[in-house]
């Protein structure tokens, strides 16, 4: 790890956009170099005074239109990309990606970007797909329902219980506590016919907004397209269930709008 390469990318380490494996070898090198310390030094300190010199500016909602949809671009490059080779990808090869992410925050904290339910709905959605993508494991593994149900009093706002299904290959497998967003939520691990499926129980209003609608059984349900794949949200009593899975798009709907989320 050189200075100058350190010294180019350290944009990128002070907003926490390397890969774990670079940000240690960043790390490691700031620590013994005096120099590079000075350069991080000026280039926060850089930071603090754009902020607070454009205090009150705001940027215009256009702006804010073009960020979304290019964002939207890169998730659809990136789920072709994985489509064909899957890897994960080091900080030289997304660093692109985290620059213009970079900038968006930036311009979002400095200029005062306006608040959009469509960017933190966006976000949310993102979460849904990464915790299932991650396969992160289970808090709680029980197959008894009241098991889970005394796992997650006090950690989300209502009560938490393994929606059941009458298809005889979905079999519940676990239970993990997060957030979606800001949001407590709780991950329900389940199987199907050897596919996993990951169904996040959470209370937020952004979810559905600009959400395509359908009827499935005589259920209502939402979903979002998001990289190629769909996130499948049923509502009931003011608590969003949301559907992703290893699975095709038809047996999806039909699992959730055949649930049973509330018994």
């Amino acid at each position: 790890m050189t200075c100058r390469l350190v010294r180019r990318h350290l944009g990128a380490f002070i907003d926490g956009e390397l890969d774990p494996a670079s940000q240690i070898e960043f790390e490691r090198h700031l620590e013994a170099c005096s120099v590079c310390q000075e350069h991080l030094a000026f280039e926060g300190s850089l930071r603090q005074q754009a902020r607070e010199a454009l205090i009150g500016v705001r940027a215009p909602e256009h702006l804010w239109g073009r960020s979304l949809h290019r964002f939207d671009e890169i998730d659809a490059t990136r789920a072709e990309r994985n489509s064909i080779e899957a890897r994960p990808m080091r900080w030289r090869q997304t660093w692109p990606i985290a620059a213009a992410a970079a900038a968006v925050l930036i311009i979002g904290s400095v200029m005062g970007l306006p608040e959009s339910t469509a960017y933190q709905g966006a976000g949310m959605l993102q979460d849904v797909v990464n915790l299932h993508s991650q396969a992160l494991p289970s808090d709680v593994q029980a197959a008894a329902p009241q098991d889970v149900v005394r796992y997650f009093q006090g950690k989300t706002p209502f009560p938490v219980k393994p929606a059941q299904f009458a298809e005889p290959g979905m079999k519940f497998v676990g239970a993990r506590y997060i957030k979606v967003g800001a949001h407590p939520a709780a991950a329900l691990y389940y199987n199907h016919q050897g596919r996993r499926v990951t169904l996040l129980v959470f209370r937020s209003p952004e979810i559905v907004r600009n959400a395509h609608r359908t009827h499935v059984g005589g259920r209502e349900l939402f979903y979002h397209n998001v990289g190629g794949n769909v996130v499948t949200i049923r509502q009931h009593g003011g608590v969003n269930y949301a559907f992703f899975g290893d699975l095709d798009r038809p047996v999806l709907f039909q699992l959730a709008a055949n649930a049973r989320v509330a018994y």
